[in-house]
């Protein structure tokens, strides 16, 4: 899917941009689905429920999406031989371990402040295109980390949501950094699939989504099953809970995946990726709205700061693409 040239603020029509200012939305609004949820239950079987629910959709998607292009062999794509194993690299980085950061970090951290550090890892994404891809060190990068970082730094040491004790908030946002980490990652790895000569019958996009969230649900059943042998009812959901559960597995996952994607193929990824930009809005929005979190000047200052230090990580990792 190429870029396409934009010839006014709502090319590709009204709907479009609708489309995508509501997965904005629904992304901000699963960090306060998160924190509910991280409070409520132990983090591992919250992940295991979210993604025994995503798993049917994105596979009945799937099937739609690829039964035609491959009726000469099956019906929907299957891993076999080494993209087996990198799809199953994939899903530890995607699935089980930015599952279980986020609901540890969310445990601990406010929605609002997640939100905002989560905007970082575009970065992190440029910094290990470095040893991953064969991208080259630039001095933009350094320096668009550095600047990042500090954005970091000021959201964390300055937040306003001084209810929660700071030793506690330092580790969820530590986690959540984590995880922005692992995401970055997968990032990476998908794009190595994606970008490779050597795969003869390579997997879309939405195919290795699929199977890497597959894989990654059965690495987290065991500490699923765990939480809930300890727990027992503790772990079960109340309607609430469910609810919730099923907004990120329906709504912020599946719906929001496919709308962005839609947005790609009608737009191009540059225009509807500054739409991501909208979601620390929409999570600080929900935090104060859902779980009486508070606002403060350290987190325009540091998402600012975080901003500017992605766009240059991103511009330096573009510089230093191979042709």
């Amino acid at each position: 899917m190429g870029e396409q040239p934009a010839s006014g603020f709502f090319d590709g029509g009204f709907i479009i941009h609708a489309k995508l200012l509501i997965v904005a939305a629904s992304w901000g609004l699963a960090w306060a689905a998160g924190r509910e949820l991280a409070l409520a239950l132990p983090e591992a079987i919250v992940a295991w429920y979210r993604y025994a629910m995503t798993i049917p959709l994105f596979f009945i998607w799937l099937y739609f999406k690829e039964r035609n292009s491959r009726s000469a062999k099956s019906a929907i794509y299957i891993p076999r031989g080494e993209i087996f194993w990198k799809i199953a690299w994939v899903s530890l980085f995607s699935t089980f371990l930015y599952q279980l950061l986020f609901m540890h970090g969310m445990a601990r951290t406010a929605a609002g402040d997640a939100s905002i550090l989560i905007t970082f890892n575009p970065a992190f994404t440029a910094l290990l295109a470095i040893p991953l891809l064969n991208r080259k060190l630039s001095r933009n990068l350094v320096f668009g980390l550095i600047v990042g970082l500090a954005g970091v730094g000021i959201v964390t040491g300055w937040s306003p949501n001084t209810d929660i004790p700071m030793n506690q908030r330092l580790v969820g946002d530590f986690l959540i950094m984590c995880a922005a980490a692992c995401w970055a990652v997968s990032t990476n790895l998908m794009k190595q699939i994606l970008e490779s000569d050597e795969i003869e019958d390579k997997p879309s996009p939405l195919a290795i989504v699929a199977w890497s969230s597959f894989f990654g649900w059965l690495l987290l059943t065991p500490l699923a099953a765990f939480d809930l042998i300890t727990f027992g009812s503790g772990a079960i959901p109340d309607t609430v809970g469910w609810i919730w559960i099923f907004y990120l597995a329906a709504i912020s996952t599946v719906l929001a995946y496919a709308w962005f994607a839609d947005g790609v193929d009608k737009i191009g990824a540059t225009a509807s990726a500054t739409y991501v930009y909208l979601v620390p809005f929409f999570g600080i929005l929900s935090g104060v709205l859902l779980l009486d979190e508070s606002i403060g000047l350290s987190f325009v200052i540091g998402f600012v700061l975080i901003l500017i230090g992605v766009k240059l990580s991103q511009q330096a990792s573009n510089e230093g693409n191979p042709a």
